[in-house]
Order: C-alpha cells, then structure tokens, then sequence
C-alpha cells in the first residue's frame, strides 16, 4: 500500500513592516504549525536578493514553534548600507521530523 505523504509545516513570517529604516532596530516573528498546532522545529533564516541567499540570519531550534528576533540597529549585525533599496527577502524555511519542509519569505526593502 502506498504511503501517505507526511504533512507539510505551515510557515508564516510576521514584521513590524516591509520597510526596515537604516539605523533602527526591526523585529519579525516566525511561526511554524502543521494542522493548525505549533511544531518543535529548526528554522533556517537568510536574506535573498532576487532568489539567492546573500546573507545568514542564523539557524534557530524552537520547541514551541515560534521565533522572535530583533535586528539590532548598528553593529556586524544591522542592514548594511548597501542594502538601502535592494529587493531582499527574508526567508525562513522550517524542518522537524515527522513533517514535509516548509519554508515563507517576507519580502523587505531598506530605507534610510
């Protein structure tokens, strides 16, 4: 008999906006559920520019399916300059065992 295919994980990305300012802090939250209930899972974060990683976020371990993270206004850390009107995405694709991947993108432009 043939198996059934594993459900797949739900992702969605949630940010204060589209529009991140230069020089300011920005938060996003992503939330990973099957069947409507959140998911231990790993997240996988990275900047695209037009469909290709051009940066890591990082990769986070949630047990309650939720990752909340601000970026931090200066520092290795905050939107370089060049970033300032870029077409990024913030990608966040989501594994667990048990489960199809799933992944979201929240689409960004830098402003100063």
């Amino acid at each position: 008999a043939a198996q059934a295919a594993p459900v797949k994980l739900h992702v969605v990305i949630t940010a204060q906006s589209h529009h991140p300012k230069l020089h300011h802090t920005w938060s996003y939250e992503v939330h990973v559920t099957a069947n409507g209930k959140p998911v231990a899972c790993k997240i996988h974060l990275q900047m695209w520019l037009m469909g290709s990683a051009v940066g890591e976020v990082g990769t986070h371990v949630v047990k309650n399916g939720v990752w909340k993270e601000t970026i931090v206004a200066t520092g290795p850390n905050a939107f370089p300059p060049a970033s300032v009107g870029q077409p990024l995405t913030l990608h966040a694709a989501a594994t667990a065992k048990g489960y199809g991947a799933g992944a979201a993108g929240w689409s960004i432009s830098v402003v100063k």
